[in-house]
């Protein structure tokens, strides 16, 4: 989830998911139809908001397949979820265009992790950890050796910092809106977050995976 400025000019509500769909057809509308990626009028969409599916199901917004394809694909996924379409906004400052990226709402464990929704998975990675303090007989607990290990306090500092960057969302949507998972943490879910964990492109990911696969081991040997 992209950080950023997400001010509501007069009534244009971007993140009212009951009352936002005029607003959302009109940009994408003009992203998808009209094919402009400049203007004013993205100057005051938000880095982020939300739409429900069932608003654009349907539609004949995109005219280019592969961009149809796209979007028909999240709507479908969006609905199968009871979830909502994601969309992101980015700006490129040299050349001064706007595009957009849409993704699948709330964000699941399984699904891909990308540069809009990193935020979202580190939250949750977040949510996990805590667990394994406050539940430390099923997995071991995660922070143990957080006071003495400097490179782990780097870690555990990394992904509360990635997580963050979910506060802005979070102060405009409850956390079921953009993350779903179990709170008991099943083995399933635990399962999932190792590979999101071991797939993610961060360079220190793939040894925090290897730390909570070592906590986990100690634990069953205990």
């Amino acid at each position: 989830m992209q950080q950023g400025k997400s001010v509501v000019h007069g009534q244009r509500n971007y993140h009212d998911t009951e009352k936002n769909a005029g607003l959302a057809l009109e940009v994408l509308n003009l992203y998808y139809r009209a094919h402009n990626r400049s203007g004013k009028v993205y100057e005051e969409v938000p880095d982020f908001f939300l739409i429900k599916p069932d608003c654009l199901a349907g539609l004949d917004i995109a005219t280019r397949p592969s961009e149809k394809l796209l979007l028909d694909d999240c709507i479908k996924l969006a609905q199968a979820r009871s979830g909502y379409v994601g969309i992101s906004k980015h700006r490129n400052p040299k050349l001064g265009y706007y595009w957009l990226e849409l993704s699948v709402m709330p964000f699941m464990l399984g699904d891909a992790v990308t540069a809009d929704n990193k935020g979202e998975f580190f939250y949750i990675l977040t949510k996990f950890i805590e667990f394994t303090r406050l539940n430390p007989k099923m997995y071991g607990d995660l922070t143990a050796e957080v006071a003495t290990d400097k490179d782990l306090a780097l870690m555990f500092n990394g992904i509360k910092g990635l997580a963050e960057s979910l506060k802005e969302a979070l102060g405009q949507y409850p956390e079921n809106k953009l993350v779903s998972f179990d709170a008991k943490w099943p083995v399933a879910q635990v399962k999932k977050l190792l590979h999101s964990l071991k797939d993610n492109d961060q360079e220190w990911c793939e040894l925090f995976f290897e730390y909570l696969i070592y906590v986990m081991g100690n634990k069953s040997k205990s």
